[in-house]
């Protein structure tokens, strides 16, 4: 009998044709070693998400009340991001518009920040 990839049985199981016991054993083969995969998976943040996070504390920290803040502006008030360019600092602030801290306004094609 021919060897059967993963591909060609699963393929047969979203068809829903009926299946061999070989084909059986590959599928739950797949199953275990997903399971297993995901099992050994760690869902705790990576070194750059957790300085990110930080990033984002000291930015809505460093920000007032009623005042919105461009990009270059927000790289002037925190000390981490003084290099930094406006591809580090923008989804920095998406992340925050998401969270619902900060509110993102948009005049004449600039983005600007202010807190919520």
């Amino acid at each position: 009998m021919k060897k059967m990839t993963y591909v060609e049985v699963l393929n047969k199981v979203v068809e829903g044709a009926s299946l061999s016991a070989e084909e059986v054993e590959k599928v739950v083969a797949l199953r275990d070693s997903i399971a297993k995969r995901n099992a050994t998976k760690s869902n705790a943040p990576t070194k750059a998400q957790k300085a990110n996070a930080a990033l984002r504390e000291q930015v809505v920290n460093a920000m007032e009340q009623g005042v919105s803040y461009s990009i270059k502006d927000i790289c002037g008030l925190v000390d981490e991001l003084h290099d930094a360019t406006s591809q580090k600092v923008a989804p920095l602030m998406a992340a925050l518009v998401e969270e619902g801290k900060v509110v993102k306004s948009v005049v004449k094609g600039k983005n600007f920040y202010a807190l919520a």
